[in-house]
Parts: structure tokens; sequence; C-alpha cells
């Protein structure tokens, strides 16, 4: 089992990024922000929408701020001690599992890192079953599943992606309504993560029909050419356009 996650060793937190990244309001994200002021921890956000809440310090985080990172965890712990069935709180709570899962495998502690994992993806599972609806919930869980995949050998991998792929495919769905008004980056990564999971799965028909409509949906995007070849069912190397653009 120790050998499960021998890719755990990206950079602490990376998953993160992906998640982050997929849940972020409809404002264009394609230049990374400006590094912030030093200034004291913000207060509550005042929001409905847990997401906005927490996604700021995760980015932070990502950026090497390990006590935003840690305070975006607390935020969910204290949420869920007053609201053990929130979904939202309970999904990206896992999502931080996993992350610490990585730091662990980085650091030598291969039971601590499965140990991690397994309460992570236990988490966000438990989220999707209690609100199977919510694509609040959906594309952490989604984006975190297919980051992990291509690292992860045998069956898991094949579960992951399928696991990913649902996620996907329910969020495609329930932004039917407002899909056009979506921006470009929303669109391009729903797409393009869908086209690369079928590609893996070897589900080339699929990945062919969500690469064809990423050249209508997502004209201009920088993934296109990338979505294209993963549609073929050849690799790819290297970052993607997002993952360079939250990874400084």
């Amino acid at each position: 089992m120790t050998r499960l996650f021998p890719a755990v060793s990206m950079k602490p937190v990376a998953l993160l990024l992906v998640v982050a990244c997929h849940t972020a309001p409809s404002a264009p994200v394609a230049a990374p922000a400006p590094a912030p002021a030093p200034a004291p921890a913000p207060a509550p956000a005042s929001t409905d929408r847990f997401d906005e809440q927490v996604r700021a310090d995760f980015f932070d985080g990502l950026r090497g701020d390990t006590v935003a990172l840690e305070r975006a965890i607390k935020l969910c712990e204290d949420t869920l001690a007053k609201q053990p069935k929130h979904a939202e709180a309970m999904v990206w709570h896992g999502a931080g599992l996993v992350g610490r899962a990585s730091l662990a495998f980085r650091a030598g502690d291969p039971a601590k890192g499965m140990e991690l994992y397994s309460a992570g993806t236990r988490e966000m599972d438990a989220a999707v079953a209690l609100e199977p609806d919510n694509i609040g919930v959906r594309i952490p869980r989604g984006a975190v599943v297919l980051g992990m995949a291509p690292f992860v050998p045998g069956p898991e991998q094949t579960r992951l992606y399928r696991m990913g792929v649902a996620d996907y495919e329910v969020t495609l769905a329930k932004q039917a309504p407002e899909w056009k008004s979506l921006t470009l980056h929303a669109r391009e990564q729903l797409l393009y993560g869908l086209t690369d999971a079928y590609a893996s799965l070897g589900e080339r028909e699929k990945a062919a029909a969500f690469y064809k409509r990423m050249t209508v949906d997502a004209v201009g995007s920088e993934l296109l050419p990338r979505a294209a070849q993963r549609a073929k069912g050849k690799a790819v190397a290297g970052p993607t356009p997002c993952e360079q653009c939250h990874s400084e």
C-alpha cells in the first residue's frame, strides 16, 4: 500500500491549486494576482458562498503561506464543528487532508500519507453523498481526484478518473443554464478536464467530442492545442497554463 502514490511528491498541496482554480467565481484569472501587502488576518467574509470564504487562503497557501493554508483548514474545521453536515466545508477539508498527505509522502512517511489520503478521500466522498447536486461540492472533489489520477497506478487510477468525470459531467449539466455567461477560464477548464480524463480512460470518442466542443465553446483557449493532442490519445508534457498561472 505504501507504493500506491509514488508521485504524491508533487509540490505541497498542488492538488488544491486545481480545486481553487475551478471553484473561482466568474472573474478572469488568467494572470497571477499581485502579491498582497502585509495585513492582519482578514475578517470573515460576508458571503454565503463557502468557497469565497476559504479560497483566498488556499491560494495564499499554495504560494507558500502555510499560515494561510492552516487558517483555511481551520475554517473548515470550525464550520464542521458547528454544522457537521456542511458539505462544502467537508469537501474542502478533505482536499486539505489530501494536500497534507502529499507533505507526508514528501517527508518520507508513507504510512501517514496513506492515512491522510484515505481520510481525505472518504471525507470528499461523504460530502458528495450529502449533496450530490451541489457543484460547489462536485467541482472540488472532481478537480482533486483528476489531479491525483495520473500519479496513481492500476485500478485506483481508473476509479479516480471515473469519479472525476462523473463530477464534471454533473457540473456541466448543472451549469447549462448559465454556460454562456461563464468565463472562458471556467469553460475551458471543465471541458479540458473531461477531454483529458476520457482520453486517459481510453475513451477516445468521448475525448474527441469534448475537444470538439472546446473548439466552439472555448475559442481562444490556450488549452486547445493541448486538448487536441489528448483527444488523439497522445501524451502532453509540462503543466497546463492554469497550473503555470497559479504556481508562483
